[in-house]
């Protein structure tokens, strides 16, 4: 009698293996301002101008349907003196914009053979629990500010989706010789 039993748990505990293991993987489409970027985002990422109060042409704002992932880009010409890449990133996160704001400690990276600064951020915007991922990136002729962040409770089912957009930028003017 208890064969029947185990041998109907083993099997409902493999097909819930299987259903957790096979999440389809997301799709990919790139999303380029002419002359200066390209990057690789989710498709159900559409742009929009909702995420902050006024529009500008070097602040490009994207967020799924839902509103449940959302991504900043901000850039900024080098000709204007704002110092090292550092005091870059010192300067874009001085004043976050969450409640009980955490940032973990900055990690150098390079993004398309270009210096980068990376960290996670953490907090509560509009009484949710949300996180962040935060780079800044110095390419010859300009900084780049990119912010993308969701409910903390989705942190680890999206972080490698984040850090492939991430880690997607391209500076369009590498290919211009």
């Amino acid at each position: 009698m208890r064969k029947p039993i185990l041998t109907k748990i083993v099997a409902s505990l493999a097909i819930a293996i299987v259903f957790c293991c096979c999440k389809k993987p997301t799709e990919f489409k790139e999303i380029e301002v002419p002359n200066l970027f390209s990057l690789q985002v989710p498709a159900y990422l559409k742009s929009t101008d909702k995420l902050i109060p006024f529009t500008a042409s070097n602040i490009q704002q994207y967020q799924d349907s839902a509103g449940k992932i959302c991504l900043l880009v901000f850039d900024t010409s080098r000709s204007i003196e704002i110092g090292t890449l550092r005091t870059f990133y010192d300067s874009m996160i001085a004043n976050p914009v969450l409640d009980s704001a955490k940032i973990t400690p900055v990690e150098s990276v390079n993004v398309d053979n270009d210096s980068a600064y990376r960290s996670e951020i953490t907090g509560i915007h509009n009484d949710v629990r949300v996180f962040g991922e935060i780079e800044t990136i110095a390419t010859k002729n300009r900084y780049y500010y990119m912010l993308v962040w969701s409910s903390l409770d989705r942190r680890e089912e999206l972080k490698p989706d984040l850090y492939k957009m991430l880690n997607s930028f391209k500076d369009l003017s590498h290919s211009k010789k």
